[in-house]
């Protein structure tokens, strides 16, 4: 909605204010307009989003986004530069293998940062989607760390929804170690088996859902998989609710 206020002389031009909106409105408008830098690995506000025939982006949307207030722009600006960092301090980590930045619409990049992996992923197609028999199932929210463990075969599927308080910012880890059973004390003791490997997860908005299928890269058919999941923001508990089901 915009006001425009004219004051009684001729020679005064109409001055429009935006109308204050609180932030989780403004939020969800912005979060359509994420778009993703591949050159750098980071989110920005892509203004000129609706240009892509992919990005789902009406004319209805950019002019709510010249509605957004720009105290919460600030604020939601912040929040991206925030997790930004994070991602930037990931992909220099020895133990992540991939990257994945998720987009309003449904888009996703997964990012590759070890080509020698053990473990990688990719995002399901619709006709991938089909799941098949659950294997296990667990389940983040901030300031717990879970695990899921099965055996199963060298490709399985991983369906993820993410349940948001409001349209805020998400990062979450899931580490992966397979053949995990040949190292009888835990994650590090002495024998074979595969180094555990990290995969990022990122993106924006409220209610999502997205289906990934992992591989186990090697000749064995017959994988214990070992998953341990964190979830670091949004940091207010009661924010958000990732549940990630595991299925062949």
């Amino acid at each position: 909605m915009l006001v425009a206020i004219t004051s009684c002389s001729d020679n005064d031009l109409p001055v429009t204010t935006p109308a204050t909106r609180d932030y989780k409105t403004d939020a969800m408008v912005l979060s359509k307009f994420v778009d993703v830098n591949k050159s750098i690995g980071e989110y920005y506000i892509n203004e000129h989003k609706r240009n892509s025939p992919l990005s789902y982006i009406t004319d209805n949307d950019w002019e709510e986004l010249m509605l957004v207030n720009p105290l919460n722009r600030e604020i939601f600006e912040k929040e991206l530069a925030a997790v930004n960092h994070s991602l930037q301090i990931a992909a220099s980590r020895p133990d992540v293998a991939q990257i994945v930045y998720n987009t309003y619409g449904g888009e996703t990049w997964v990012r590759t940062i070890d080509h020698k992996s053990p473990i990688s992923l990719h995002k399901c197609t619709q006709a991938e989607t089909r799941a098949g028999t659950m294997w296990a199932s667990l389940q983040l929210s901030y300031g717990a760390l879970n695990e899921a463990n099965f055996n199963a075969g060298k490709q399985i599927k991983s369906t993820i929804d993410i349940d948001m308080f409001g349209h805020k910012i998400y990062y979450f880890e899931l580490a992966c170690k397979t053949d995990a059973k040949k190292k009888p004390e835990g994650w590090y003791p002495s024998g074979g088996g595969d180094n555990e490997k990290t995969i990022v997860m990122s993106g924006q908005g409220s209610i999502e859902r997205y289906v990934f299928q992992w591989t186990a890269n090697g000749d064995k058919n017959d994988i214990f998989w070992q998953f341990k999941g964190a979830l670091h923001a949004p940091q207010g508990l009661g924010d958000c609710l990732i549940k990630i089901s595991f299925t062949d």
